[in-house]
Protein backbone atom coordinates (compact mmCIF):
# COMPACT_ATOMS: atom_id res chain seq x y z
CA UNK A 1 0.00 0.00 0.00
CA UNK A 2 1.31 3.43 -0.89
CA UNK A 3 1.01 6.15 1.76
CA UNK A 4 -1.84 7.93 -0.03
CA UNK A 5 -3.79 4.75 -0.73
CA UNK A 6 -6.05 4.91 2.34
CA UNK A 7 -9.17 4.19 0.32
CA UNK A 8 -8.15 0.64 -0.51
CA UNK A 9 -7.00 0.09 3.08
CA UNK A 10 -10.52 1.02 4.16
CA UNK A 11 -12.20 -1.10 1.50
CA UNK A 12 -12.95 1.79 -0.88
CA UNK A 13 -11.64 1.22 -4.39
CA UNK A 14 -11.83 4.55 -6.23
CA UNK A 15 -10.73 3.08 -9.56
CA UNK A 16 -13.46 0.45 -9.46
CA UNK A 17 -16.14 2.92 -8.42
CA UNK A 18 -15.28 5.66 -10.93
CA UNK A 19 -14.14 3.29 -13.68
CA UNK A 20 -17.71 2.06 -14.02
CA UNK A 21 -18.86 5.64 -14.66
CA UNK A 22 -15.97 7.30 -16.49
CA UNK A 23 -14.77 6.03 -19.85
CA UNK A 24 -10.98 6.03 -20.14
CA UNK A 25 -10.37 6.62 -16.45
CA UNK A 26 -6.69 7.18 -15.68
CA UNK A 27 -6.37 6.36 -11.98
CA UNK A 28 -3.07 6.61 -10.18
CA UNK A 29 -1.97 6.68 -6.57
CA UNK A 30 0.40 9.41 -5.49
CA UNK A 31 2.72 9.68 -2.54
CA UNK A 32 1.81 13.26 -1.65
CA UNK A 33 -0.60 14.23 1.06
CA UNK A 34 -3.84 16.17 1.13
CA UNK A 35 -2.31 19.28 -0.49
CA UNK A 36 -0.99 17.63 -3.65
CA UNK A 37 -1.01 20.85 -5.68
CA UNK A 38 1.27 22.49 -3.11
CA UNK A 39 3.53 19.49 -2.60
CA UNK A 40 3.97 18.51 -6.26
CA UNK A 41 2.70 21.41 -8.39
CA UNK A 42 4.57 20.36 -11.56
CA UNK A 43 3.13 16.84 -11.52
CA UNK A 44 -0.41 18.00 -10.79
CA UNK A 45 -0.25 20.75 -13.43
CA UNK A 46 0.96 18.26 -16.05
CA UNK A 47 -1.88 15.88 -15.20
CA UNK A 48 -4.41 18.68 -15.63
CA UNK A 49 -2.84 19.88 -18.91
CA UNK A 50 -3.01 16.32 -20.27
CA UNK A 51 -6.77 16.00 -19.70
CA UNK A 52 -7.96 17.69 -22.92
CA UNK A 53 -5.69 15.44 -25.00
CA UNK A 54 -7.46 12.37 -23.67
Amino acid sequence: MLPQDWGSALGYEAAALWGARVAGLNHSTVRWGHFMAEEAPDVIAKSLRDLPAR
